[in-house]
Parts: structure tokens; C-alpha cells; sequence
């Protein structure tokens, strides 16, 4: 079976329906979730577009939510996934079917497809673009498929698990997108969302030094969850020491720094602009970000990653350039070059399968016999991340020691190196003694 799937709350309905209304005449099945803040008239209205309406209680998880669903569909149905605000486009539910079909005979568990981006400004014009964002919204499911969490926190961000994926196709993006339509102002209050509930950024929380003081503050009020925070906030007239926290946080910068910023906006610029002037100064965000600063330099190699690999920064690669470059380990200009070295670069660029799109191979662990050669294991080697990142940079070190000794030397120092086991200490002295 083919089955489409959404969690909805009560003010998002009407949002969930322009894509229910497209899709559901070409699926077998539609699921739906829903919170307590669902009304029995929109349920009813739910189930007159042929939706099966399952309730499950918020608990601050969209993770939890995702996986309601997945548990109402069996093993091998193909999902079709989307968000209250995502819509996929009319040719895309009516070759649904078809490219399910293609999608099986060619073995792939996982179709990516493309986001055409719109925000709607405050005076109801409209910003739209194509993205360079592939998302994962159509796949078959497989025994143990599940979302799990990322980050910390693991509440609001997740990653999508299917036991034994071994590869995946982008569908063309020319002619299968979904829309992921918002207004201005439900950005800023999903940043408040995402840092309330999670610390913001990839679920940071305690890595986030500004998220357990702004949960202590909101927990002293009866604040533990985020529907009553978010009702809080818009009643308006906060407790000042929330407001004392979004004037500390009001500064632009990368990852939770930006959410917490747009937090302030939320609440100072949207709801209640009359009570920016709170202190001796007005409420305004602070949006320069230093060039080489950590927060621009963040910025920057999640960028790279979404042209290169078409997809956000993992936590450990977006820190872990990020320091490189702060500690002239790597040159930001070198990080392209680096990153299309990896298999998942060379993946993505890979010839497309006959469903048309880009095929992406996603390794497993598997025992096979191989006739290597020199060629093949230096290729394979410069395609990791650990040649990259480990093995190159310890043979040019190496061999820019090695190749400053005498001919005559080499062999001497290879045998004091291998039978002394030096420390970095005895090493400098050996070699100064050596020049």
C-alpha cells in the first residue's frame, strides 16, 4: 500500500489539508495524528477527505509524533511523510504511484525530494526559491524503520532509520517538488519552539549555556511544556525576567544563537512590539557576525555542506571544521575540495538508476573478497574523510621530517625511532641533532 502521513495540531488543520486534499486521491490510506488541542468538528472534517484520525497526547516530541504514524503502517507499504506546511506538488501525487513502482523494481527503500522554499512577508508579499535541499519524505518501510532524535536533547530534530538501506535516489527536482510554505512570523515562532523545547540548534540543550536558565525561569511558572509557553508568550506582559533573557540572547549568530534571536523577535517584533522599550533601551536584535568569528565560520560550513551534499551539517562535522579552521589546522577555502573527496560526495554525483534522479549509495557493513591493487586502495583512501582528515596530514607531517634528514641518516633514525618509542620531547632532541 501507499500511505500518507501527517501530525497535526489544532491550528495547523487547515495548513494539512491543501496537501490531504491533493494527495489523498492517489494513496491507499491516509494517516493522520492529532494532539487534544484537535477538535471533534476537525476530525470529522479530517475523516470526510478519507483520513484514518488517531489521537496521540503532545509530549514535547515531534520524534514521539513521527513514529505514531509510522506504527499505523505495516511492513513494506510505501510512506509518503510531510509537515502541516509541506505540500507536494500536483504531478508529484499523480505519478505517486508510478514512482513507487519504478522506485521498488530498482530496489530503493528512499526517494529525496526537492523543496521549493516560500515565505510569506509581513506585507503579503511573497519571497519563494528553490532550494538546494533534498528531503526524505518518501520511502518504504522496512522492519525496525523508525525516527530517532538527534543531538542532546533528541526531541525536535530527528534522523530517519531503515534497517539495511543500502542506497536512495533524489528525484528530479525539475519536475517532483514539495512546497514548504510559512509566514514571517511562524519561523520565529518555531525558533522559540525548537529552544524552549530542545535548546535549539541540532537539539543542543545543555550545550546551549542559555537553555537550563531560561527552562528554570519557565518551570518556576508552571511553564513545563510548550503549548502552555506558547500561550504564555502570547498572552503577553511577561515575567521580566523572560524578558531579561531574550535581551541577553538578541544577538545573531549560528545555530541555537540564531533561534533564540529570532525568540526575541518573535515575541518583541510580532506580538507585542509596545513592550520593546522594557529597559533604558529599546529591544532590537544585534545582527553582525565578525568574518572568522565561530558563529560565521559555523555558518559557513553548513552552507557547504547544503551545496555539496545537498543536506544540513551533522553536529560533529559542523563542529569539527568549525575548530579546524579557528585553530589553522584548515583553510576555509580548502573545505569544498575536502568535503568532495568523501564516498558521500562521489555517491551523490554517481550515474542515476532507471527511475531517473541521483543515485546515492549509503554503505553497510557486508564481508567480500577483492583483488586490490595499489590503485584501488589509494582511491578508496582519498575518498574517506579519514585520509582527509587523519592519514594525509600525518604523511605530509612525516614526510616533511623524513625528507629534511641526510640520505645517510634515514636508515639510522628509522631504527632509533622504532626501537626508542620516543616521546615528542626525545624526538625534538633527535632531530635537532641530526641538523
Amino acid at each position: 500500500m501507499i500511505v500518507g502521513c501527517v501530525g497535526v495540531y489544532g491550528e495547523r488543520i487547515d495548513q494539512a489539508t491543501v496537501c490531504i486534499k491533493r494527495l489523498r486521491p492517489h494513496v491507499d490510506r491516509y494517516v493522520v495524528i492529532v494532539d487534544g488541542s484537535v477538535t471533534e468538528k476537525q476530525k470529522q472534517s479530517l475523516r470526510d477527505l478519507g483520513c484514518e484520525v488517531y489521537f496521540h497526547p503532545w509530549e514535547d516530541s515531534m520524534v514521539k509524533m513521527r513514529n505514531q504514524y509510522l506504527e499505523k503502517c505495516q511492513t513494506d507499504d510505501w510512506i509518503i511523510v510531510h509537515d502541516p506546511d509541506e505540500w507536494f506538488c500536483e504531478k508529484f501525487c499523480e505519478d505517486v504511484r508510478e514512482i513507487c513502482e519504478k522506485a521498488e523494481k530498482d530496489d530503493l527503500a528512499l526517494l529525496l525530494i526537492n523543496s521549493h522554499d516560500t515565505t510569506i512577508k509581513e506585507d503579503g508579499s511573497r519571497d519563494e526559491s528553490v532550494s538546494d535541499f533534498f528531503k526524505n519524505l518518501i520511502f518504504q518501510k522496512k522492519e525496525g524503520t523508525s525516527y530517532e532524535g538527534v543531538g542532546e536533547v533528541k526531541e525536535v530534530h530527528e534522523t530517519l532509520i531503515i534497517p539495511g538501506l543500502t542506497k536512495a535516489v533524489r528525484l528530479p527536482k525539475e519536475e517532483y517538488w514539495y512546497e514548504h510554505t510559512k509566514y514571517w512570523h511562524e519561523v520565529w515562532e518555531r525558533a522559540a519552539r525548537n529552544v524552549f523545547m530542545a535548546g535549539g540548534g541540532n537539539n543542543a540543550g545543555t550545550r546551549n549555556p542559555s537553555w537550563r536558565p531560561l527552562r528554570d525561569i519557565c518551570d518556576e511558572l508552571g511553564l513545563d511544556t510548550w503549548p502552555k509557553a506558547r500561550e504564555y508568550f502570547r498572552k503577553g506582559d511577561i515575567d521580566p525576567r523572560l524578558k531579561q533573557w531574550l535581551w541577553d540572547n538578541r544577538f545573531e549568530g549560528f545555530d541555537f544563537d540564531h533561534e533564540e534571536m529570532e525568540f526575541g523577535r518573535w515575541y518583541f517584533e510580532y506580538l507585542y512590539p509596545e513592550e520593546r522599550e522594557f529597559t533604558d533601551e529599546v529591544w532590537e536584535p544585534v545582527y553582525e557576525i565578525p568574518i572568522g568569528s565561530p558563529a560565521e565560520l559555523m555558518n559557513y560550513v553548513e552552507k557547504t555542506y547544503i551545496e555539496l551534499l545537498g543536506r544540513h551539517a551533522d553536529q560533529a562535522g559542523k563542529e569539527y571544521y568549525t575548530n579546524a579552521i579557528l585553530e589553522g589546522l584548515l583553510r576555509r577555502e580548502d573545505l569544498p575540495d575536502i568535503i568532495k573527496q568523501s564516498l558521500e560526495y562521489q555517491q551523490k554525483v554517481a550515474e542515476p538508476p532507471s527511475i531517473q534522479g541521483e543515485r546515492i549509495r549509503i554503505p553497510v557493513p557486508v564481508n567480500v573478497d577483492l583483488q586490490i591493487t595499489e590503485g584501488i586502495f589509494l582511491e578508496a583512501l582519498k575518498r574517506s574523510n579519514v585520509y582527509w582528515q587523519g592519514i594525509k596530514p600525518k604523511m605530509d607531517i612525516g614526510g616533511f621530517v623524513f625528507d629534511s634528514l641526510e640520505p645517510e641518516e634515514k636508515e639510522e633514525f628509522l631504527k632509533w625511532f622504532y626501537e626508542k618509542e620516543p616521546t615528542l620531547k626525545q624526538f625534538l632532541t633527535k632531530l635537532s641533532e641530526t641538523q
